[in-house]
């Protein structure tokens, strides 16, 4: 059972409804009373959003929360979902139902009692369809919410993927702006290389997030940096050790041998006189001994001559292989970030190779230098590890042209290399979170969960048709016809208008009279008798129980004269006294005390509780309105006069009044005072002036009351210009003292006993 409206905003003249403190929750039976305007239809409104299982068209920004008895709460999100059996009489539901305009109305299927093992059947698959039909929304909410939280979750990880790459600085959008999307697609796209082989070491990862930064550098020159030729390389070795060791065969000059730097300086004195041809000693000038020169080329032969031009010319060779082996390395800032570890280590064990090549060709270059100083001398040397060393050189320096050459590739092909950088980490990243977030689980538990809700929903639909087919056995529109019509007589009293089952149309006809004419120019109370008692019939369509159901009615009477209230009455407490919950909205005092005096006769009989209410609206511009515990006067009293004497008197005391209380004394006033000197003049007069006048002797009263109460009752218009508005509000107070007097002055007894009811009555 719905137990109250805890929230209403945003719908209609109910802006920011709450409940008034004190305000009883509903019962099995509710009772509410308003006149026209006060907020009844728009009520109404919400309690059909809640039949309908969607929020009201006319209201579809409102928020709301009705409280359900040992149920899920009501709110405009989950109305779709609600499990609430109710059912609403009001103008929405007969514009659904009844054209009257084209006279038709929808079908009303009755299911017949009679096939009992039919209906037996039928009742069965009913149950097991609601049964299904509930695991399957069950299963149907774990699935949805599955899927959600996936989704909460694949936006979670694609966030992350984008701040790795943000943090990489890379300039690529489609990274920049990655999204869950993207991520789904990749997965799909990707699905047989997401694994764990995908999951890159860090060292790996640390290089690729190097490689794709966005920055170009420039190609490495490596022209200057070239293979040393090892055969060459080991020939000069060898040279130099037979060049060292080498003996000269010549009349040696023993004090030249014993001095190298004197044999050294003759050699070169000897070279300028041999060019000079001088007889004399180009130092003292003196005459050379005879035989001198000769026996210094006898020194200094042809053998000695070349093995000192040998010598000279290994040492320019040694001098060249020293530089090709000392050659600069380029500096590692000058490569990408991504070849820096190795190319370091690579260019440390170069600069060693190099080193240790460099110790041989000094060690080369001190035996030439030694062997120039003494020629003559036998130098026994032999270089070691001279092949092994230059391998190592050659093999160091092919190792770090190798990094030079990929640097210099991806240069050249630096945008295709940067996607594949990219591309290899986005599917790191991928698969390392969806291997550690168990996405595969998740997915097939999602998909095993789809293929059960299609099997479900599979036999839902065969168990529908099932259903269907026996509905096709057991359903009579003719018996609907009937019962409407039966009804229909007993409500107005008369057979002239009924209604027919029509297939084409699969729905009723309305006719009236024998030749079935259609049943046009209705009266406003015979629309209404059609309406409620459509409704009523339908509450039994497709087997549904009255007692398993919630019903509200709004205004069921309208252009009712009093027999067909006590009718409607009538018919609403024999068709609905059963029902789960009862709502009944009305504007009619006369209705509202029938059904009131026969809810309060349950309650004392049957100790059903049933509350009573009444809705009231606010007169200023922006109105609203609120639901309130029903007046004593409303309960205890037989008269909506008691009830307006009642608020009426209520206001007296009132030093001033703003605009929205003028209204409503005025209204208040004129149906006090209509009510009454109708009663105490029966003669016929046509008009409310003209009551007042028999009312009233005194002319200055009446006047001042007649112009206040026609200033601010029923008038559209107020002409400010006649009267100054603070002048009509400065007097509402003793409008009220002046037509609670005429009623005194005219029925003294009936006034006093009036006033006692208030004040027994004042509700705080």
């Amino acid at each position: 059972m719905i137990q109250s409206i805890a929230k209403l905003t945003k719908f209609g003249i109910f802006q920011n409804y709450k409940p008034t403190p004190g305000l009883l929750p509903f019962n099995k039976n509710n009772l509410f009373y308003g006149w026209n305007g006060s907020g009844k239809s728009t009520l109404a409104k919400l309690f059909y959003s809640v039949n309908d299982k969607a929020v009201h068209k006319d209201f579809d920004t409102c928020e709301f929360l009705v409280t359900i008895k040992d149920h899920v709460d009501v709110t405009q999100k989950n109305i779709g979902e609600n499990a609430v059996n109710i059912h609403v009489f009001n103008k929405d539901f007969i514009e659904r139902n009844v054209n009257f305009e084209q006279s038709k109305a929808n079908s009303i299927i009755i299911l017949s009692e009679e096939k009992k093992e039919d209906m037996d059947n039928y009742k069965k698959l009913i149950s097991e369809n609601e049964t299904k039909k509930d695991a399957h929304k069950k299963a149907d909410g774990i699935n949805n919410k599955a899927e959600d939280d996936l989704k909460k979750s694949l936006s979670k990880w694609a966030s992350s993927i984008k701040k790795s790459f943000e943090l990489i600085e890379t300039n690529n959008n489609y990274y920049l702006n990655y999204d869950r999307t993207k991520l789904t697609k990749f997965i799909k796209d990707n699905k047989a290389a997401i694994s764990k082989d995908s999951v890159l070491l860090p060292d790996i990862v640390k290089d690729l997030k190097n490689a794709i930064k966005p920055t170009q550098k420039e190609d490495i020159y490596k022209e200057n940096i070239i293979e040393l030729s090892l055969n060459n390389v080991l020939a000069e070795f060898d040279s130099i050790e037979n060049l060292v060791a080498k003996s000269i065969f010549s009349n040696q000059i023993s004090r030249l041998i014993a001095n190298p730097d004197i044999n050294l300086w003759v050699q070169e004195g000897l070279s300028i006189h041999n060019e000079y041809k001088s007889a004399n000693c180009e130092f003292c000038n003196q005459k050379l001994p005879v035989g001198t020169i000769s026996k210094l080329n006898e020194h200094f032969s042809v053998e000695y001559t070349k093995l000192i031009d040998d010598l000279a010319k290994a040492k320019v060779n040694y001098e060249h292989l020293a530089i090709m082996v000392h050659v600069k390395c380029p500096e590692t800032i000058e490569l990408y970030d991504e070849y820096h570890p190795e190319y370091i280590l690579a260019k440390a064990q170069f600069e060693l190779d190099q080193r240790e090549c460099g110790k041989l060709i000094v060690e080369a270059v001190e035996k030439i230098e030694l062997k120039l100083e003494k020629p003559f001398g036998i130098i026994a040397h032999k270089f070691s590890n001279v092949n092994a060393t230059f391998e190592n050189f050659n093999k160091s320096l092919k190792g770090l042209l190798s990094i030079i050459d990929k640097h210099n590739l991806k240069n050249q092909q630096f945008d295709e290399e940067v996607k594949k950088g990219q591309q290899k980490l986005e599917l790191h990243f991928v698969s390392d979170i969806l291997l550690t977030e168990k996405y595969a689980d998740t997915e097939k538990l999602i998909e095993d969960q789809r293929v059960e809700l299609v099997v479900q929903a599979e036999a839902l639909v065969q168990l529908d048709a099932n259903i269907k087919a026996i509905e096709a056995i057991l359903i009579n529109e003719a018996v609907g016809a009937h019962s409407f019509n039966e009804s229909l007589f007993k409500f107005i009293g008369r057979k002239d208008i009924s209604i027919e089952f029509d297939s084409a149309l699969k729905g009723y006809k309305l006719k009236r009279g024998g030749k079935a004419s259609p049943a046009t120019n209705l009266s406003e109370g015979e629309k209404t008798a059609i309406a409620f008692i459509y409704f009523i019939s339908k509450l039994k369509e497709n087997g549904n129980k009255i007692e398993n159901s919630i019903i509200l009615v709004d205004d069921p009477i309208s252009s009712f004269d009093s027999n067909h209230l006590f009718h409607s009455y009538s018919y609403l407490k024999k068709e609905c006294e059963q029902a789960l919950q009862l709502f009944v909205f009305t504007h009619n005092f006369q209705y509202f005390k029938l059904i009131r005096d026969w809810l309060i006769k349950k309650n004392k009989k049957d100790k059903i509780k049933s509350h009573f209410y009444s809705i009231d609206c606010t007169t200023e511009e922006n109105r609203t309105s609120s639901i309130n515990n029903a007046n004593s006067t409303l309960l205890e009293f037989n008269s909506e006069y008691h009830y307006i004497f009642y608020k009426l008197h209520a206001l007296k005391s009132l030093i001033s009044l703003d605009l929205e209380k003028a209204f409503l004394i005025a209204n208040l006033s004129r149906k006090l005072l209509e009510a009454f000197l109708s009663f105490k003049f029966p003669k016929g007069r046509n008009d409310f002036n003209q009551l007042l006048e028999a009312g009233c002797s005194d002319a200055e009263v009446r006047e001042k009351v007649y112009r206040f109460i026609n200033k601010y009752s029923h008038n559209q218009q107020i002409e400010f210009h006649e009267t100054p508005i603070d002048n009509l509000l400065g007097e509402g107070d003793n409008i009220i003292h002046h037509v609670l007097e005429i009623v005194e002055k005219l029925d003294k007894a009936h006034y006093d006993e009036m006033e006692e009811v208030c004040k027994s009555n004042l509700v705080a």
